[in-house]
């Protein structure tokens, strides 16, 4: 399986801290290489990220998780499994490669982003609750961070949500 390289400049842009919130990746058509699915424009909001997963495929998430601590705003990049609990195929045995390949091809695509050091995995909606990936994300501060400041709301403007 490889990554590819549009993944890697995509990863560079958000770890700079350009263009982008997130970024979802998937297998192609062909399983043949992990590669872009959909991305957030640096304004999107979390329920744009919430509503890209899909419930029947495993996704591969960055997300850039914004919080407060001591009067400044920081970020973590936070790499996210997405293998959803709902995920169903004609046989049992399909349903368990799909969810296992899920799991599996993780590590290959982090083995490209050396600076993503927060991973979490998740499987419905429940798990990605923005209290569990800013907990998760702020496990090891070591300023006290405040768990009720959420990063600006999209005050009913549209936003760029670009799908591959």
């Amino acid at each position: 399986m490889q990554v590819s390289e549009e993944c890697v400049q995509m990863y560079r842009y958000i770890q700079r801290g350009q263009r982008y919130r997130w970024i979802t990746f998937k297998l192609n058509d062909d399983q043949t290489s992990i590669v872009v699915d959909c991305v957030g424009d640096t304004h999107s909001s979390f329920s744009s990220f919430m509503d890209s997963l899909p419930s029947q495929e495993t996704r591969w998430c960055l997300f850039d998780i914004q919080f407060r601590s001591l009067d400044t705003t920081r970020s973590k990049l936070m790499f996210i499994t997405w293998v959803p609990s709902t995920i169903r195929r004609d046989t049992l045995k399909e349903t368990a490669r799909v969810k296992f390949n899920g799991v599996f091809w993780s590590s290959t695509l982090k083995k490209e982003m050396p600076a993503v050091v927060c991973s979490y995995q998740a499987s419905d909606a429940s798990d990605l609750a923005w209290d569990n990936l800013l907990s998760k994300a702020c496990r090891y501060e070591k300023d006290p961070v405040d768990l009720e400041w959420r990063p600006e709301q999209d005050n009913g403007q549209s936003h760029e949500v670009t799908a591959y």
